[in-house]
């Protein structure tokens, strides 16, 4: 997952813009969700409950107050799950691309 640090002030906007760019193009969606999945099992493992049990309470507001301030764990599987749609579209995509191909010679 790309990821910025900027030491003392950020760069020059046509200087971030490019870093950027060049960011994501380098991006890979699927080491973003494998990525996103070690998070996840991080806070499992510390908070002894499943992502999508969290998610879930989190979002009715049903949590103990130790994982309420949890945002950043909220924020992580929001995007594994949006990341995880991102990857399955695409397969899909590819899988069906040759068939329609085909058809349509």
């Amino acid at each position: 997952m790309p990821e910025f640090i900027f030491v003392g002030s950020a760069p020059p906007p046509a200087e971030f813009r490019q870093a950027l760019a060049d960011a994501m193009a380098a991006t890979n969606p699927v080491d973003d969700l494998l990525v996103l999945a070690g998070r996840l099992g991080e806070y499992e493992r510390k908070y002894r409950m499943s992502s999508v049990s969290f998610a879930q309470r989190y979002q009715a507001g049903r949590l103990d107050d130790e994982v309420q301030h949890c945002v950043e764990w909220a924020a992580a599987y929001d995007l594994f799950v949006k990341t995880k749609r991102v990857v399955e579209a695409t397969l899909m995509r590819a899988a069906v691309q040759p068939e329609f191909a085909e058809v349509m010679a």
